[in-house]
């Protein structure tokens, strides 16, 4: 029975000096910080030295650096060249304005105008449009739809350009147009009346 009182009163005593070692746990702790922050500068240094060598530019010669372009047809986002399979020829391919014939005389609005590109091997093209010497749309690469064009004789010219060479090749057509125009201002104003 005495050892156990020896025992609960080392215990006691034990619990109760408790409050003057916390400075060696406080500082056994902040011992054991400084490999974790170490390691951790460490690994930082690494990671900024190998993004830095990724980044760096790599001594390829032009002429033997394979081109890989492809554009999406139909997709509702501008075109971007993306990775393929094949190199593509540089240059612009076999293209031409199918329709609408040159001299066609058209009455129907929207004025489909259809370009046939033969892609092949050739690199993706992108192209704008102007009428009348107008100013130049964007580069799209999707098919072309003249909404309330002007009455009369319309020059349209499609400039075509390479996306990998930026070379540019200008198409002409002219036809003429004499359907009905709709001044959406005039229809605007007379509604609201």
């Amino acid at each position: 029975m005495n050892s156990m009182k020896k025992l609960a009163r080392k215990i006691r005593y034990s619990y109760r000096s408790l409050p003057d070692k916390k400075q060696y746990v406080e500082f056994f702790t902040a011992l054991l910080t400084v490999p974790v922050l170490l390691t951790v500068i460490i690994l930082n240094l690494n990671n900024l030295k190998g993004n830095q060598k990724a980044n760096a530019p790599t001594a390829t010669p032009e002429a033997n650096r394979p081109i890989f372009v492809t554009v999406a047809k139909g997709s509702d986002e501008s075109p971007s060249p993306t990775p393929q399979n094949t190199v593509c020829k540089k240059g612009i391919g076999p293209i031409a304005i199918s329709s609408p014939e040159e001299g066609d005389v058209i009455s129907e609005s929207p004025i489909q105008v259809s370009i046939n590109y033969q892609q092949e091997d050739f690199c993706s093209v992108v192209w704008a449009y102007r009428i009348n010497n107008g100013r130049f749309s964007d580069y799209d690469d999707r098919s072309i739809a003249l909404f309330n064009p002007p009455k009369g004789t319309i020059n349209f010219q499609l400039k075509v350009k390479s996306i990998v060479t930026g070379e540019e090749k200008i198409l002409n057509r002219t036809f003429t147009y004499n359907g009905s125009n709709i001044d959406t201002q005039n229809s605007a104003s007379t509604s609201g009346n």
